[in-house]
């Protein structure tokens, strides 16, 4: 007989796949930091002069940068010089002797008219001997028959013809293009007959020249200002860019980037970047095996390495963008520029997201890389990390976004005393230590801003919940607990005592007490949709679920679960809740519905279990179990008609041996150790909540008189049992006693 092995579950062919997959990315994250560290680290040099044959191919291997270029910036004045060509300007006094001309002309006009009015002088003789060109005797009549005035509104149309051609200049070789301009201006206008053929013979006759002439002062002044306005040319080379070819005679453009990159020299260095590769490989060794050997919950979770080494690199990216910064003020002042560098962001991040061991070790890390950001100065790492051990022990305990300020206070103060203590031992000027001192400053609020700002985004994308995420969503004036409090406040007093008893438990057994109690704040928010279908919210006595078939109220009841599901979604709350909320029911029955659904069909056996059933996974953690035991027992509890201690014990053991018999227990982590601590833990919360009272008796109140001479000796009390009473049942209860779910 061939036994078959179970088929292995999702989880654990998440982590077998994460644990084949795990030293690649380790390695992935060897080659970044290497790759960052490896950039500007030591440049290569060769020797070359212009007109040189290169015998190979030349790369930069350092960290992008910019130079200007002589050479460039000298070709650009060129080109900019010649861009402006010749400047030519208008002559006016053109435009004005062609008008003076047609003046003249029209002048004589008027002198022939009046003398053949006057004497009667044969005018059209005179006209042909004063205008150029020739016109017939019908058009030189018209013309004489004309009075002034028209004769004046015929040569300012002319003119203004005229004026409008040269006004946008006329070129050497566009004098007759001009006339033709005026010709079709004539022929456009609204003048016509003997006067458009006289303007038009007048104006063939005329002799017309150009208005545009070649200025060298302003031509020579604007090649000065267009040089002037051209910027130093600045050269950025990237690192791995080829700057010579091989084979390819060197330029001299290529021997000044050569130089201004400062790669002449004799010969090329590899073995540092062999060394910075092994010590990469060091300090991720050590990094690997503490985490392998002291942090398996890290180790073996993808996210939480994925996120580590994200952290790792992302910080590492931007300490190498800072050192790159150059600052004013000698070699020496640049050189403070390693205070700067934010490692204690870094820090902070790892210890709010994962743990405060794992985040020591990351600052660790991180200091050893400065020193070699920054060429080895001892100085630059043990202030990255000084600062950064602060950084892990002042947000380690953080419960508020708001107090990384206050953790940046002590990360500055952290950064002063060692950039102090530092530049006094070894002597450096007090602009120097001044410098220093102020970017320690700057480091420290750099930081908080830093952490500050990607937390939010490292929880969204990695699904990490942090306490500071749980304490906000644990606050009642959150809009879902604000409207679980006024829409549905049976539900609300429900979960807010569910998370009572779930938290005591949880501390108990070393569960995560902050997840579960606000988990058990919105377990049950989805009945916002639908209040008044459960009874805890049910106040005029009157139950819809009485006028309902089975069938219907199952699924109203049931959809809870989704409908709290889909609103934590839209809320954008943390995977744990809201698989908390998915599995606070996990996949039992509804009892009482279920049976009710029998007892009215014609055919008991035609009623489908799975349709009374809740949808969700049983519990796969811990902090899901004790939920469900929380909501069941409180239900069960405020279901109960008398509360005395032996009743409450009895009704615990049931739930929890239920729950236990109907396998919705089986898949998450609990003992019977454990069980037996919740039960403990459970009736310790509940004998609180439901103690013994004082019974008052009822007494007549004596006149004021008699009240001052009354007896000081009280009444005997005697003991009643009161308690969370029978004020309605939750979902649980009813899927036995009753339909007001």
């Amino acid at each position: 007989m061939v036994v078959q092995k179970p088929a292995p579950r999702p989880a654990e062919v998440k982590k077998l796949k994460w644990q084949t997959m795990r030293p690649l990315y380790v390695a992935v994250c060897i080659l970044a930091v290497y790759a960052i560290l490896s950039m500007g680290l030591l440049p290569e040099r060769v020797s070359l002069t212009a007109g040189e044959i290169a015998g190979e191919d030349i790369f930069y291997g350092g960290n992008t940068t910019s130079y200007t270029s002589a050479i460039l910036t000298n070709e650009a004045k060129s080109a900019a010089a010649a861009e402006v060509g010749q400047i030519m300007v208008i002559d006016g006094k053109v435009a004005e002797n062609l008008l003076a001309v047609v003046d003249e002309y029209f002048i004589a006009i008027n002198i022939a008219a009046d003398h053949r009015d006057e004497e009667g002088a044969d005018a059209l003789a005179d006209l042909r001997g004063i205008l150029p060109g020739s016109y017939s005797d019908e058009v030189l009549s018209a013309l004489l028959d004309m009075n002034r005035f028209e004769r004046s509104s015929l040569a300012a149309a002319f003119k203004n013809m005229i004026s409008e051609v040269y006004a946008e200049g006329v070129a050497d070789d566009e004098v007759e293009e001009a006339r033709q301009s005026i010709a079709a201006a004539i022929v456009g206008s609204t003048i016509a007959g003997n006067e458009e053929l006289f303007l038009k013979s007048l104006l063939d006759a005329m002799t017309l020249t150009y208005n545009e002439v070649f200025d060298s002062v302003a031509t020579a002044q604007a090649i000065d200002e267009a040089m002037n306005r051209v910027t130093p040319v600045q050269v950025t080379i990237k690192s791995g860019q080829k700057l010579v070819s091989r084979g390819d005679s060197v330029t001299a453009q290529q021997i000044e980037a050569l130089t201004a990159l400062g790669l002449q020299s004799e010969n090329a260095v590899y073995t540092p970047y062999i060394g910075l590769l092994l010590l990469v490989g060091l300090l991720f060794g050590l990094l690997y095996f503490y985490l392998r050997s002291y942090q398996p919950r890290v180790f073996g979770h993808r996210s939480s390495m994925v996120m580590l080494g994200v952290i790792l690199i992302v910080v590492l990216l931007l300490c190498k963008l800072i050192s790159l910064v150059t600052v004013g003020g000698g070699p020496e002042a640049s050189g403070q520029i390693g205070y700067l560098l934010p490692v204690a962001s870094a820090s902070m991040l790892i210890a709010v997201l994962l743990d405060r061991d794992t985040a020591i070790v990351a600052t660790i890390f991180l200091a050893a890389c400065v020193g070699i950001i920054m060429d080895g100065e001892l100085a630059f790492a043990l202030a990255a990390l000084a600062g950064g051990l602060t950084g892990v022990l002042s947000a380690a305990k953080l419960s508020q976004r708001s107090q990384f300020v206050g953790a940046s206070l002590y990360i500055t103060g952290a950064n002063l005393l060692v950039i102090g203590t530092w530049g006094l031992i070894w002597g450096q000027s007090t602009a120097v230590i001044a410098l220093g001192l102020l970017f320690g400053l700057i480091n420290g609020l750099l930081s908080a801003i830093l952490a500050m700002g990607l937390l939010p985004y490292l929880e969204s994308g990695f699904g990490v919940t942090t306490v500071i995420r749980l304490l906000e969503l644990s606050n009642s004036n959150h809009p879902l607990l604000k409207r679980l409090m006024m829409e549905a406040p049976g539900t609300y007093n429900h979960s807010i005592l569910v998370g009572n008893l779930a938290e005591t438990a949880a501390d108990a057994i070393g569960a995560n007490t902050l997840l579960v109690r606000v988990s058990s704040y919105y377990h049950d928010i989805g009945k916002l949709k639908r209040p008044h279908f459960y009874i805890e919210n049910q106040r005029s006595g009157e139950n819809p679920h009485d006028k309902l078939q089975p069938s219907l109220s199952a699924m109203i009841i049931t959809a809870h679960v989704t409908d709290g599901v889909k609103m934590l979604k839209e809320q954008r709350f943390p995977g744990e809740i809201i698989d908390i909320v998915e599995q606070h029911h996990g996949n039992s029955l509804l009892t009482y519905f279920y049976h009710k659904a029998r007892e009215l069909a014609l055919d008991p056996d035609e009623v489908k279990l799975e349709d009374y059933c809740y949808k969700g996974r049983p519990p796969q953690t811990k902090e899901a179990a004790l939920v469900m035991l929380a909501d069941s027992v409180q239900a069960a509890v405020q279901a109960l008609s008398g509360q005395d201690q032996q009743q409450l014990e009895n009704r615990v053991q049931e739930v929890l041996k239920s729950r236990i018999a109907d396998g919705q227990l089986k898949e998450c982590p609990l003992t019977f150790r454990d069980l037996e601590m919740i039960g403990q833990s459970f009736m310790m919360v509940l004998s609180g909540m439901n103690h013994s009272r004082i019974a008052y008796p009822e007494l007549e109140l004596p006149e004021r008189g008699e009240l001052a001479s009354a007896p000081a000796e009280p009444a005997r009390p005697e003991a009643k049992t009161g308690g969370a009473g029978n004020e309605g049942l939750s979902d649980h209860s009813q899927e036995q006693k009753s339909p007001g779910h």
